[in-house]
């Protein structure tokens, strides 16, 4: 690749350790009054469900609870869906890598300032020390977009070891291969898509679902499109790849469609292959209407 994947100067990494914030006890610190859950989602454009989402996960500091459905939430939980967002926009990492390093950077005193300048501090050492699951999971995430960038013939391993911070050397801890890993970035569409759909709320006619996923699958389509390219071709290293991905997704569509049961199913698959065709419209621009 010529360019790196995002153009971020990384802040130096500061001598000092950097400022923590004391909560007393490690207890939450309430905010006077508090507020809903729809006055946090319009500060930090974070879809309820989503916010809903985290703290089932345990992202999210503990709200306070005025009834088994209703929470008040405070700038502590603004400071972590903004930090969350960053993380994973920013630095790729997974919603589970996330969850180990965010009550530390939330300790972090910036000063007014952006907590990115000395975010390092604290995430370059968890990564040091990750399992190789995150590390794995970080790996398969700067492919995706390296490959839906790039494609595949731009795309080298020193590249992708550079963008997720680890050594060249221990890439093939984790694969064999740069088709490997390709393909492994192919099928991590499901997930990544699926994640968010299952943020969704359920209900949505078919012509919704096929919207949503379309614009969740947009930032993908050079990948899939590149990976769907190689089965025309009969490559025997992706046949299948197109069909497994689409009934992954197609199964995390079922569950919010206002169709149920087994009617569902062949909706949740019409869902998925017009979202993928979809993807092919902007390529072929306006068609010309054909003669009368």
């Amino acid at each position: 690749m010529e360019r790196r994947l995002r153009n971020q100067a990384r802040a130096p990494r500061s001598e000092k350790a950097p400022k923590r914030r004391s909560h007393a006890g490690g207890a939450s610190v309430e905010a006077a009054g508090g507020f809903p859950v729809s006055v946090l989602a319009e500060r930090t454009g974070t879809l309820v469900p989503t916010i809903h989402h985290y703290r089932y996960l345990g992202l999210l500091p503990e709200a306070t609870a005025l009834a088994s459905n209703r929470f008040l939430y405070d700038e502590r939980h603004v400071e972590a869906l903004i930090m969350i967002r960053l993380l994973r926009d920013r630095r790729s990492m997974p919603l589970e890598a996330i969850r180990g390093v965010l009550p530390d950077l939330l300790l972090i005193e910036h000063d007014g300032g952006s907590p990115a300048d000395i975010w390092d501090d604290v995430i370059v050492p968890y990564l040091d020390r990750s399992s190789p699951d995150v590390v794995r999971g970080r790996l398969v995430v700067t492919a995706r977009e390296a490959f839906a960038l790039h494609g595949y013939a731009q795309v080298n391993v020193a590249d992708l070891c550079r963008e997720a911070g680890i050594a060249k050397g221990s890439f093939y801890r984790y694969f064999d291969s740069k088709e490997a890993i390709f393909l492994a970035a192919a099928h991590s569409t499901v997930e990544v898509v699926g994640q968010q759909f299952d943020e969704l709320p359920s209900g949505l006619s078919e012509r919704q679902a096929v919207e949503k996923l379309q614009l969740m699958l947009g930032p993908m389509a050079p990948l899939l499109l590149e990976v769907a390219s190689g089965e025309l071709r009969h490559q025997a290293n992706v046949a299948g790849v197109v069909a497994a991905i689409a009934a992954g997704l197609a199964a995390h569509v079922m569950p919010r469609l206002v169709t149920r049961g087994q009617a569902a199913v062949p909706v949740a698959r019409r869902v998925v292959d017009s979202a993928l065709v979809g993807l092919l419209r902007p390529a072929l621009g306006a068609m010309p209407s054909s003669p009368a």
